[in-house]
């Protein structure tokens, strides 16, 4: 797995404008502004080494349901797939 630090390394090494990290508690908060105050891109090596590792746990998308299932579509989506809106399930 990934620490903390390789994780959102990683997100601020790819070429994107902005990263957003999860924040719950001002700990959390210093600990990311330490990150990012401190903040040296990975290398490509180490984005690879990174990827390698994480690999056999997130290669399967069991923890991005929202985009590997239906689970939480909206009504467009639902409908899209042929399933009720979120109005017509049993409560």
């Amino acid at each position: 797995m990934a620490t903390v630090d390789e994780a959102l390394r990683y997100a601020m090494s790819l070429p994107v404008a902005t990263t957003i990290s999860g924040i719950d508690s001002l700990a959390v908060l210093h600990q990311n502004l330490a990150i990012a105050r401190g903040f040296q891109p990975m290398t490509s090596d180490d984005m690879e080494a990174l990827q390698n590792r994480c690999a056999a746990a997130a290669g399967d998308g069991h923890l991005e349901l929202y985009k590997s299932t239906m689970k939480y579509d909206g009504d467009l989506g639902r409908e899209q797939h042929g399933l009720p809106s979120h109005k017509e399930l049993p409560l």
